[in-house]
């Protein structure tokens, strides 16, 4: 297993990590993105969580080269950083986590918008614009799975639900980006976004959560094969 360790730009916090099985194979690749701290979330689950996806899974699947990066909370730097992964990876299913006081499980974000709120970022900026790429669509939809999801993770004993609300900060303008980045850039690109909760205790459980940090763990396993199921399809169908 090979494991890379590097800084994002833009922060200290950003970092990524880079897991395959097997070298010098071509695979396709999941990126996986969580969010570091920002005001009022020391500590964001959504980081270790990722992280913890792409080692598990590079040690249970040997056909996907898994890339885990933590974005930094940044309204000018995240989204550069998205579009500077996807140039990179070309990722067949890109699965961005962040944390939301609204969640109790696992919230499956539908559509994103191409809109801002003014609200700092960790280094108490705000966004400059009420937009986010003047002129471009009102909304991106997920190019998930999103049912599928959702009905997967209860079948398994996760809550789980469809949002089609996904805020307006920064999670909102990643799925954005990265929808935008893929249609423009990587066609065949998969993205969607996952809210867990904010309180979410790394290695328990919290307060208001529905979900242990084990169940978390297990959830997010789950959610990554009900994605590489489709990716699996299509490529039986073109080799």
């Amino acid at each position: 297993m090979a494991l890379t360790t590097r800084s994002g730009s833009g922060t200290l916090r950003s970092r990524s990590l880079v897991l395959c099985k097997t070298a010098h194979v071509v695979k396709p690749v999941v990126l996986l993105t969580g969010f570091g701290p920002f005001p009022g979330v020391e500590r964001n689950a959504s980081a270790d969580l990722v992280q913890t996806l792409a080692r598990m899974g590079a040690g249970r699947y040997d056909d996907v080269r898994f890339v885990a990066e933590v974005l930094p909370v940044d309204w000018q730097n995240a989204p550069l950083r998205i579009g500077a992964l996807i140039g990179q990876y070309r990722p067949a299913l890109s699965l961005h986590f962040g944390v939301s006081a609204r969640a109790t499980g696992f919230v499956i974000e539908a559509h994103a918008y191409n809109a801002a709120i003014k609200m700092p970022d960790e280094g108490g900026h705000t966004a400059e614009t009420s937009y986010l790429i003047s002129g471009d669509r009102p909304r991106r939809s997920a190019t998930l799975p999103v049912r599928r999801i959702v009905r997967d993770l209860r079948d398994a004993g996760f809550p789980a639900d469809l949002s089609s609300d996904p805020g307006r900060y920064l999670c909102n303008a990643v799925l954005y980006h990265s929808l935008r980045h893929a249609t423009l850039t990587t066609p065949r690109l998969r993205s969607g976004f996952i809210h867990i909760p904010a309180t979410l205790e790394i290695g328990v459980g919290g307060e208001t959560s529905l979900i242990s940090w084990p169940d978390a763990i297990a959830g997010g396993l789950r959610l990554i094969e009900s994605c590489l199921i489709p990716l699996r399809r299509r490529q039986s169908v073109l080799s």
